[in-house]
């Protein structure tokens, strides 16, 4: 097995969690004067975030394919569900998280198929 896909497929879908968490810290900063709810929700969003970051680094760190299928197939859900929510804000916010859903789950065909 080619090595290649696997860590294209590794290195984006941890791209795609550090660019959501850094969405999320922003959040978090932005709702920092607001206080209240909107900074409760944003701290859970980065907790989360972070999460997922930490987790995503591990096929990078212990090559797994089991492991890469999961974290990929999870990032395309994260990011498919924030271009749903995108929707309703603004066409980058729509747009950007959908590419990014479509191109990680492309390289994780790519992976998949070159394992066969």
């Amino acid at each position: 097995m080619d090595m290649l896909y696997y860590y294209l497929c590794s290195a984006f879908t941890w791209l795609s969690a550090a660019v959501s968490f850094g969405f999320s810290v922003k959040a978090q900063m932005r709702s920092k004067p607001l206080g209240g709810v909107a900074l409760t929700n944003a701290k859970y969003a980065t907790a989360r975030s972070l999460a997922l970051l930490v987790a995503a680094a591990g096929p990078m760190a212990l090559v797994s394919r089991p492991y890469l299928i999961a974290m990929a197939g999870i990032m395309i859900g994260v990011q498919a569900l924030d271009g749903v929510v995108g929707v309703k804000i603004n066409v980058f916010k729509t747009v950007g998280p959908l590419a990014t859903a479509v191109a990680n789950a492309g390289l994780l065909i790519l992976f998949l198929a070159d394992a066969i």
